[in-house]
């Protein structure tokens, strides 16, 4: 096993041949996670060791482990992990792994496969997420997509930004929804996903999918429902052409909320209507957390505020219990927007700031927004 040294002196670390200098914090962090590493400690557990009689926020952690990962990039076999609404833990790679029988046999590994595609259908997000964190002990190989969508519902940017071991292309269009889904309306975001599509980037399931759904979203989220409603026709067509099946209620929802944002309010019903037929008969988490939050936003339509909030906030819990994170940042977004573009309720609107700073504090969405806009224009610099 790797050992590292540390000269408390000078606060450097010493791994193999390479010595890197930290900051006093910086390196107290770094000796607290390895002294006790494989076990995860929260951002108050950690403020209490490494800050004692210090009053820190728990960001102050978050930004001093986005300072190490930078500084210990080159030592691939040492990695501070994050759990997802935990905290963070340190582990040392170079330990043999175990080897297990069911890493060489196909029916396992096409069985898990199997388990995470049902998952995903059904919005799981929790579910997947559980098991990938199995991966060593039930000896199966997670496979490049969910290696990435399991980061992806987290909403965790950090990791895309730092897997270098994934080519560009593999990773833009997983980072361009994480980047349109945590920034709000914003013009730029718009541009790059018409930049994306012109890019021949893509793989051709990612380039449709963004082309029939997620751009038209896009279009509604900027204020711009009639160009969304102007490429639905190619939408419907192409859903029926492939027979894609699991884009029926996703595609139903942005519809749904297109007209919401346009004010056509039977269309909104008639839709609303049809996903509850759906939902009654698949009540998958990502669509049943989505359209309760919709529904509610057609409520604030004809004034009725405090049913519209319980059923927004039954959405948003609804997402959270899936552990579809990024689908709640993005939710909050459209709620957000949506209040703007209304002027219903002040006091809506500041609760909902008010729980996106939360969302933006616990997945360091600001700290990375600027780093993944530029990867992203530096990805479609040309096209």
């Amino acid at each position: 096993m790797i050992r590292l040294q540390f000269d408390a002196e000078g606060y450097s670390v010493i791994c193999g041949t390479e010595q890197v200098i930290l900051l006093a914090k910086e390196f107290a962090l770094l000796r607290f996670l390895y002294d006790n590493r494989n076990q995860v400690f929260t951002r108050e557990q950690l403020l209490d060791h490494v800050w004692p009689l210090e009053y820190p926020v728990e960001r102050t952690v978050d930004d001093h482990i986005y300072r190490l990962r930078k500084k210990l990039k080159s030592w691939n076999t040492l990695r501070i992990h994050t759990v997802r609404g935990y905290g963070y833990s340190l582990t040392l790679t170079d330990v043999q792994r175990p080897i297990h029988p069911s890493l060489y046999d196909q029916e396992v590994q096409d069985a898990v496969h199997e388990l995470f595609r049902k998952y995903h259908l059904l919005g799981q997000g929790n579910s997947i997420v559980a098991l990938a964190a199995q991966q060593e002990q039930m000896g199966f190989e997670l496979s490049p997509f969910y290696q990435m969508y399991t980061r992806f519902v987290q909403a965790d940017i950090l990791w895309f930004l730092e897997r270098e071991d994934f080519a560009l292309k593999d990773r833009l269009y997983w980072m361009l929804l994480l980047y349109t889904g945590t920034a709000g309306v914003t013009d730029e975001g718009l541009s790059m996903c018409e930049r994306a599509l012109s890019s021949r980037l893509l793989s051709s399931d990612q380039e449709r999918e963004l082309r029939i759904l997620n751009i038209l979203e896009a279009y509604v989220e900027n204020g711009q429902p009639e160009r969304a409603q102007e490429g639905l026709p190619l939408t419907l067509m192409v859903m029926e052409r492939d027979d894609l099946d699991k884009f029926v209620m996703p595609v139903a929802l942005m519809e749904m909320y297109m007209h919401l944002v346009a004010n056509h309010m039977e269309k909104a019903a008639e839709l609303s209507d049809r996903l509850e037929g759906m939902l009654s008969k698949a009540p998958y988490l990502r669509e049943l957390g989505r359209y309760r939050m919709m529904r509610g936003l057609m409520l604030l339509r004809t004034g009725d505020v405090d049913n519209a909030e319980r059923l927004i906030d039954e959405g948003l819990d609804t997402l959270d219990m899936g552990k579809q994170e990024l689908l709640k940042i993005k939710a909050v977004c459209q709620i957000r927007g949506f209040l703007k573009l209304c002027g219903i309720s002040p006091m809506l609107e500041e609760k909902y700031a008010a729980r996106y700073e939360r969302l933006d504090r616990n997945n360091g969405l600001t700290l990375h927004r600027s780093a993944l806009r530029r990867w992203l224009e530096q990805t479609l610099s040309g096209v």
